[in-house]
């Protein structure tokens, strides 16, 4: 696929910010990727708000901080009623249910399909990715660029694939897209990062052969947890299956929230968003900034600039002035002694959100220590390697080292552009990870001849005179098994079309439903720990079905698309290629 590109463009969509590096083929290395910059905002220079507006018809209007700024004087001009604006939508792909036809609401609860926001994000980026390029009369063809999308490791199949799909109807050719795990594409880039870059201070990570290291992606919605081990040929393995969860750095932001909607009252915050929309989003900024000035010091504060319309609105409220009415909402929330309001502005000690730092950053180290633990031989130092925005925050950082005083810690340079740079060089050479850990068990129904000593009798029926056992579960791939690039595993398919029940148009496809379950040999189908997760279907080869089918089906590991499915017919050894469907199995959802 990579091999005819001579440049790599990384798409990643992330819960708050977004962005795209690229870099040629030629002489292609962490630092000549580059990251496009000038985003018109001092928030984040390498990045751009995730976030979209929408007209009236649905139409897509704009991304990022021209969405906000249009949305702004829509609000001015009491026009937006009609319009979507949406922020913070990736999380809600965070749900193993996604369907094709998934809804999700925008700022104010209107509903709306997410597979056309996604779409037209990639569209945007994807777009002014190209765009830059024409404008500066570089003589480069789309058709020589492969674009490499990131998603996170612990995302369902059906939230991957949704993101394919969105990104191939965003224009992007199918022959020319790929698809990278978050943290899988920043251990990547650590891995090219040479020692005198990796975070300074003290020893710098030395990547030795069979050496293992964990990689922690502290994103803005989710926090991903990989495990590799580099072989004696350089190449990463993975060792354990991704892990991780809804742990990133919007939690912070969303302390920061509530604490205002302690002092304020929800209400005055929702008012806020009717009167003055613009000053709701600067204060989400300030909210941003201020999050990442927390430091591990309990007795220095971190200043909010409270807009003077919000403080208006709640002196209407409450029939007080400015001040009086927020120092009144700091003394009714009893927290004198952590808050004080100065000329419309609050500065709250570190020492009220050290403690939910705490708490998020504890779900990610309680998944973290039993790996430790065996991966740890003797006094041997495990290296743990933080990524991602949240990464870079001095409190975050500090937890990990007073968590983990006997392991290196590490925190490369650009920690929160690892992701972006490393899918970079990963689209280059996708063949660096071969080996990943299988997060489920994936089979197939069948039915089989009645076991007596292990099967069910409620299970069985009688065929011709024999006894038979339905809703077995036939493994092909099973929980926790490495899964290098190129395995293969084969189903037999036996079809009789002479059979009544299974008359059909000889030219339709055929479709064989899979299954999945958190145990390593589930008996049935219908165990509590198995469900339906999607379908295989697979056309006729030669354009037709023979009147009894008799072959197998292939299904080969091919990296983060996880399958490639191949039919072949056991009479002459003609084939067909299949598609596995993981969206397909379930029905809308309004989120």
């Amino acid at each position: 696929m990579s091999e005819n590109c001579t440049w790599f463009c990384s798409i990643d969509i992330g819960t708050s910010y977004s962005g795209y590096a690229f870099a040629p083929r030629k002489n292609l290395t962490t630092k000549s990727c580059f990251i496009y910059g000038i985003w018109e905002y001092e928030t984040s220079s390498h990045k751009i708000p995730t976030t979209l507006l929408f007209d009236q018809n649905e139409k897509f209007v704009a991304f990022g901080h021209a969405a906000d700024k249009k949305y702004t004087k829509l609000c001015e001009k009491k026009e937006n009623d009609k319009w979507f604006y949406f922020r913070d939508f990736k999380m809600e792909l965070y749900n193993c249910d996604v369907s094709k036809d998934l809804l999700i609401r925008d700022i104010h609860e209107k509903s709306f399909k997410a597979q056309q926001i996604f779409v037209e994000s990639i569209r945007f980026l994807r777009k002014h990715f190209l765009d830059k390029f024409e404008s500066r009369n570089y003589d480069i063809l789309e058709d020589d660029v492969c674009f490499i999308l990131t998603v996170p490791a612990i995302w369902s199949d059906a939230a991957k694939q949704f993101m394919k799909e969105a990104a191939i109807e965003a224009e992007i050719s199918e022959t020319r897209l790929m698809m990278a795990y978050e943290p899988e594409a920043a251990a990547v880039f650590c891995k090219r990062l040479t020692r005198d870059l990796m975070a300074a201070n003290d020893n710098p990570v030395h990547f030795a052969i069979q050496q293992s290291y964990i990689v922690v992606d502290l994103g803005g919605g989710t926090v991903d947890i990989t495990v590799q081990k580099i072989s004696s040929t350089g190449i990463l393995h993975n060792l354990y299956k991704a892990s991780g969860g809804e742990w990133g750095g919007n939690k912070i932001n969303k302390a920061f929230m509530k604490l205002l909607d302690q002092l304020f009252g929800s209400y005055t915050i929702q008012k806020l968003c009717e009167v003055n929309m613009e000053d709701f989003f600067d204060l989400i900024r300030k909210i941003e900034t201020a999050k990442r000035e927390v430091t591990t010091d309990e007795t220095e504060t971190v200043k909010i600039d409270i807009p003077l319309s919000l403080l208006e609105i709640h002196s209407e409220i409450c029939k007080l002035t400015g001040l009086d009415c927020l120092n009144k909402a700091i003394e009714d929330a009893e927290l004198q002694d952590k808050i004080e309001a100065k000329l419309g502005k609050i500065f709250i000690k570190n020492a009220y959100f050290l403690e939910c730092f705490q708490t998020i950053c504890k779900k990610t180290v309680d998944l973290i220590k039993p790996i430790i633990q065996n991966e740890q031989q003797g006094n041997k130092k495990i290296t743990i390697i933080l990524v991602g925005g949240f990464s870079e925050s001095e409190v975050v950082q500090s937890i990990y080292k007073s968590t983990f005083p006997e392991h290196n810690i590490k925190i490369p340079f650009e920690a929160g552009l690892a992701v972006l740079k490393g899918a970079v060089i990963y689209g280059f050479d996708s063949r660096i990870i071969d080996t990943r850990i299988c997060p489920y068990t994936y089979g197939i129904k069948l039915e089989r001849r009645f076991n007596p000593s292990i099967d069910n009798p409620s299970k069985t029926f009688m065929k011709g005179d024999q006894l038979y056992t339905d809703d077995c579960f036939d493994k092909f791939f099973e929980f926790d098994e490495p899964l290098a690039v190129g395995t293969k595993r084969s189903i037999e398919v036996h079809f009789n079309h002479d059979d009544e029940n299974l008359s059909c148009d000889l030219t339709d496809y055929k479709e064989i439903e899979v299954f999945s379950s958190s145990e390593k040999s589930p008996l049935y189908t219908t165990d509590p720990t198995c469900r339906l997760h999607g379908k295989i279907r697979v056309p006729p080869p030669k354009g037709m079905w023979p009147e009894k089918v008799k072959g197998r089906v292939e299904i080969e590991v091919i990296g983060v698309d996880n399958f490639r499915i191949t039919y072949i017919d056991d009479t002459d050894s003609s084939s067909a290629s299949g598609t596995i469907d993981f969206l397909s199995t379930y029905t809308a959802v309004d989120k």
